[in-house]
C-alpha cells in the first residue's frame, strides 16, 4: 500500500517501526519502564528521532519530511501495538499547530527542534466540547503575561516546549508557546492508570513571554484541526494495541490445554474471538475511511476521525478487559503483558474527551449537515 500523494511505501514503513520496536520496546523492557515511573526512555526517543519518526508531518523547509495523516497513523498504530512509551504524540501535535502559524525564525527554529527531536513538545488537550481554558493571556512589560493552569498536557513533564491554549484580554482565544526552562515554570506529573504515559499539570503566576510566544494563528480552526488529527492519532493507537492483545490472546489459547486438549478448540471461547475479531474489522474500516478523509482534507474528516475514536476506543477496552479473562490466572499477574494493554486502553478511552462527548459531537455535525 503506497500513499499515492508522497509516494511512500507505508507497508514498509510499518515493518521498520515494528522491528524497531521489537527490539527497542520489549514488553519487558515497557514493564521496567512503568515499574520505574518514569517519565522519559531517553535511548528509545533518540532512536525514534534519528529514524525520522519525529521529522515525518514537519515541513520540509524546516528539516522536516512533509508527510501527512497516513504516515502518522501508521507509527501511532505500531507505537500502540507495543504499547511503547514514546512522548511521540504530543510532539506530532505541536508540529501542527506550528505548521499554521507561518514561516518566521522562531517558528522555524521550535519546528526544526520539534523534527530533529531535540526538543519535545505538548500541547493543551482539546476535546469535542467547546474549545475552553483556564489560562489567562494579557499584555504587559511590552510583552505578554500570563496567568492560571494548564492541566491534562499529555506527556508535559517529559516536553520542553508547550504550546498552550489562553483566553485574552478581549476574551478571544489564542495559542501561545512557553519553554519551561527558560520561564521558570515546571510541568508537574500527574500519575495515571498508564504508566506508559502521563498527563502534567503547569501552574503560572504573572509569568512574563516575549511577544514572539504568541502565535498568530485562527486559535478556534487550529483548535479544531488539532481535534482531528488527535482523534485520529488516539484511534490508531486503539487498533494496534487491540490487534496486538487479540493476537497474545488467540496464541495463548492455542497452546493451552485442558482435558486434553487446547482450550482454544472450545467453542464458547472461540465465538468470544470471533466477535472481537469482527468489532476490529468494522473499527478498523472506519479508522481507515476517516484517516484517508482527513490526508484529503475533505470537510467530513472531523465528523468521522471523532467517531472512529468513539469507536476503535471502545473496542480495544472490551478485547482487553476480555484478554485478561481468556488468559486465566496468568493473565491477571503483574509480569504478564495484559495489563498494560488494558491500562492504557482505559486511558485512551478518555484523552481527548470521552465516549460520549465524541458521539454528541458527531451527531451535532450530522444534524447541521442535514
Amino acid at each position: 500500500m503506497t500513499d499515492t500523494e508522497t509516494g511512500m511505501d507505508l507497508i514498509a514503513l510499518r515493518d521498520g517501526v515494528r522491528g524497531v520496536l521489537a527490539e527497542q520496546a520489549s514488553h519487558e523492557r515497557v514493564k521496567a519502564f512503568a515499574d520505574a515511573e518514569q517519565i522519559l526512555d531517553k535511548a528509545l526517543w533518540d532512536q525514534a528521532a534519528g529514524l525520522g519518526w519525529t521529522a515525518l508531518s514537519a515541513p520540509e523547509c524546516f528539516g522536516g519530511l512533509g508527510l501527512g495523516a497516513l504516515e502518522l497513523g501508521v507509527v501511532q498504530q505500531e507505537l500502540g501495538r507495543a504499547v511503547a512509551p514514546l512522548p511521540w504524540l504530543g510532539t506530532m501535535l505541536a508540529v501542527e499547530i506550528l505548521s499554521h502559524a507561518g514561516e518566521g525564525p522562531q517558528v522555524a527554529a521550535w519546528t526544526e527542534g520539534l523534527a530533529t527531536g531535540t526538543r519535545i513538545g505538548a500541547v493543551s488537550m482539546v476535546t469535542p466540547e467547546a474549545l475552553s481554558t483556564d489560562l489567562i493571556l494579557s499584555s504587559g512589560a511590552g510583552g505578554l503575561v500570563l496567568n492560571g493552569f494548564a492541566g491534562d498536557l499529555m506527556d508535559g513533564s517529559a516536553a520542553d516546549l508547550l504550546i498552550l491554549l489562553a483566553r485574552r484580554e478581549d476574551g478571544k482565544l489564542a495559542w501561545v508557546v512557553v519553554e519551561p526552562s527558560i520561564d521558570g515554570v515546571t510541568p508537574e506529573k500527574i500519575g495515571t492508570v498508564d504508566r506508559t504515559r502521563h498527563l502534567a499539570q503547569v501552574r503560572f503566576t504573572d509569568v512574563w513571554l516575549p511577544s514572539e510566544r504568541l502565535l498568530a494563528v485562527d486559535a478556534e480552526r487550529v483548535g479544531q484541526a488539532l481535534l482531528a488529527t488527535a482523534s485520529l492519532a488516539i484511534a490508531a493507537d486503539c487498533d494496534g494495541g487491540a490487534n496486538a492483545i487479540l493476537e497474545l490472546t488467540l496464541d495463548y489459547l492455542k497452546t493451552r490445554q485442558q482435558f486434553g486438549k487446547p482450550i482454544g478448540s472450545f467453542q464458547a471461547l472461540k465465538h468470544r474471538c470471533a466477535e472481537h475479531k469482527i468489532a476490529l474489522v468494522a473499527s478498523g474500516g472506519l479508522l481507515a475511511e476517516a484517516t484517508d478523509r482527513l490526508a484529503r482534507g475533505d470537510d467530513e474528516a472531523l465528523r468521522l476521525a471523532l467517531a472512529a475514536k468513539a469507536l476503535c476506543a471502545s473496542v480495544y477496552f472490551r478485547i482487553a478487559e476480555d484478554a485478561v479473562q481468556l488468559h486465566g490466572g496468568i493473565g491477571y499477574t503483574w509480569e504478564h503483558p495484559c495489563h498494560l494493554y488494558l491500562k492504557r486502553a482505559r486511558l485512551n478511552q478518555q484523552l481527548f474527551g470521552g465516549e460520549t462527548a465524541h458521539l454528541d459531537r458527531v451527531a451535532q455535525l450530522l444534524l447541521a449537515a442535514a
